[in-house]
């Protein structure tokens, strides 16, 4: 059986990937990984191009910063395994993680992607969560409509067909939408794995805290909502961790079909302006 390909996209944060490949490089686990760096100018270039460790298996330079979408498609046609995954550059793994959940996306062709939960552990409440949880071949599962970036696995088969046709954002391609449409769980395997995300304010490794503000460098995601203070950022994130447990899986999908439909008929909206007024 083949290891699991992983893929890893950075710019400009060293302070950040120092930690994530020392701790992800410890883990005795078999995987390949692939580096992509995008442009950066901090130093984080030249710690992926001194990793020496046989696991690590592809590395690209990027000459300017192209976001997510470029990269994961180069690491889908690179990718020699069944089961991918992506590892974010600010994110601490726990040990043994790959060997739990590659067995689960392989032995059952439903599963779309299983992630670790990449909020604070304190964020965690299995009680809130009851209603979300489901059994799949005897194993309990957080079902979600989405799972975070930061860590995850899924089929390469299962993937490929929901990579998005336009660029979205700075995130990875893949409709998890139309994943969940489809069939397709995705969500958290338990007992939970607990991944530590060191670009949230709550961790003892947030640069952000360091001036309590959100830079040019920090979180896309604080970024994309406008945040510029990390406190307010911190308590987002927790109360965004609230939402998961609590709301119905069926209302959080009718909730992003219906945004969808509004973001489509809001473009449709726009193109036809603009040919009746040219």
């Amino acid at each position: 059986m083949k290891p699991v390909d992983l893929l890893l996209i950075s710019w400009n944060r060293r302070e950040y990937l120092e930690k994530t490949i020392a701790n992800l490089l410890a883990d005795p686990a078999d995987f390949r990984l692939y580096c992509w760096d995008n442009a950066s100018e901090d130093g984080t270039a030249d710690i992926i191009a001194s990793l020496n460790d046989p696991r690590v298996v592809q590395k690209h330079f990027s000459k300017e910063n192209i976001k997510q979408r470029t990269p994961s498609l180069w690491f889908f046609d690179q990718a020699q395994s069944d089961v991918v995954g992506k590892v974010d550059d600010d994110i601490l793994l726990p040990h043994g993680w790959i060997e739990r959940i590659a067995p689960l996306i392989r032995g059952n062709r439903n599963f779309g992607r299983l992630s670790c939960w990449n909020y604070m552990e304190d964020d965690w409440d299995e009680d809130l969560a009851a209603h979300k949880i489901i059994t799949v071949d005897g194993v309990k599962v957080l079902r979600n409509v989405w799972v975070g970036g930061t860590s995850f696995l899924a089929r390469l088969e299962n993937l490929i067909p929901f990579i998005q046709s336009e660029p979205a954002g700075h995130g990875f391609p893949i409709d998890q939408f139309l994943m969940t449409k489809a069939g397709l769980i995705n969500g958290y395997p338990l007992p939970m794995l607990f991944a530590h995300h060191m670009d949230d304010p709550r961790s003892k490794y947030c640069l952000m805290n360091n001036t309590g503000l959100v830079g040019e460098h920090d979180s896309a995601t604080a970024r994309h909502f406008g945040f510029t203070n990390a406190d307010d950022y911190g308590k987002w994130i927790a109360a965004d961790a609230q939402k998961i447990l609590s709301d119905p899986f069926l209302l959080q999908f009718k909730r992003m079909r219906i945004n969808r439909n509004q973001s489509l008929f809001g473009k449709i909206r726009r193109n036809v302006y603009f040919y009746l007024n040219i």
